[in-house]
């Protein structure tokens, strides 16, 4: 697909409703970025043209995730004051945006930089955090689709027109379910409904029976994941620690005070705690939380090394 295309059609295919959703007003400012290097040095050959908008793309993301998606995962007072620290720098948004970038990264943070510090490697999201990144319990079984031509007070949700099953709006199907009910209609239901809890056993009862489809809709293979991950060389839950130079567990009870899950991963892996798989451990969600976090810890520490990366 060439950048003229690309900016005019945003293929949805195989869609899913929420992605699609996020897809819409995210990808087409995004796009129109990424087309101005192209107009203003018509001289950039197609790999360096590659390269610089895949970073004001990541940079757009890494935005997001930093100071809006994070933040509220991690709901504490000084989670909010270290991630915008990590973004704006110790002087804060308003100082940068009326005077720019000063004194490098600890005043100012290392957005905006004259020369990136990226140590000779391009921007890429790691194995490590792709590992971790795994939140499909957020995920609810159905979508409840609201009422948007019914006034309300600004304090009440919209009434409930029906509720979808999410095996309905995938794919071809969900495509064009989606397309009847509109991306107004989409975005505000959406908006009003919460998501799950990111625990163990709160996986999404309509992903266990899943098929993976490519690009026309069609079948396609998916590896296991703890296969894929281990092709891919991700550790095993306690080396991943250690490689993060967090303390690793020696028992049960140090990942978790749950005595159904000390006994689910008992029946599993024996008294070998080094066994114990990281998708299991923490992907999973039997990590003990720190107060206040949607997350584990592990996945924390992966998130503020991503942050800064």
């Amino acid at each position: 697909m060439g950048f003229s295309s690309m900016t005019t059609e945003v293929s949805l295919s195989p869609a899913m409703f929420g992605i699609a959703g996020l897809a819409f007003p995210s990808c087409k400012p995004s796009l129109s970025r990424s087309t101005r290097p192209y107009a203003n040095y018509p001289d950039f050959d197609d790999e360096h043209l590659y390269r610089h908008t895949r970073l004001v793309t990541s940079a757009v993301i890494a935005k997001i995730h930093t100071i809006g998606w994070t933040v509220e995962l991690l709901k504490t007072d000084t989670l909010l004051a270290g991630m915008r620290i990590n973004w704006y720098g110790f002087l804060g948004k308003k100082f940068k945006d009326m005077f720019g970038h000063f004194c490098g990264p600890v005043l100012s943070a290392l957005v905006g930089l004259k020369k990136p510090r990226d140590h000779g490697v391009p921007y890429s999201i790691t194995e490590e955090f792709v590992s971790v990144y795994r939140m499909h319990s957020l995920l609810p079984d159905e979508i409840v689709i609201r009422n948007i031509n019914q006034p309300t007070n600004q304090d009440k949700c919209p009434p409930i027109v029906e509720k979808v099953p999410m095996k309905e709006l995938l794919g071809k199907e969900g495509e064009r379910r989606l397309s009847k009910i509109g991306m107004e209609q989409m975005l505000v239901s959406m908006g009003h409904q919460s998501c799950g809890e990111v625990a163990l056993w709160n996986y999404p009862t309509w992903m266990r029976n899943l098929i993976a489809l490519d690009i026309n809709g069609e079948d396609r293979p998916d590896p296991v994941d703890m296969a894929a991950m281990e092709e891919r060389g991700v550790a095993c839950y306690n080396e991943f620690r250690r490689n993060l130079l967090m303390i690793p567990i020696s028992k049960w009870e140090d990942l978790t005070d749950d005595e159904e899950v000390i006994e689910a991963v008992n029946e599993v892996y024996g008294d070998d705690v080094e066994k114990l798989d990281l998708i299991v451990g923490e992907a999973l969600h039997a990590e003990k939380k720190i107060k206040g976090f949607a997350i584990s810890e592990t996945t924390f520490f992966i998130f503020l090394l991503m942050a800064s990366r």
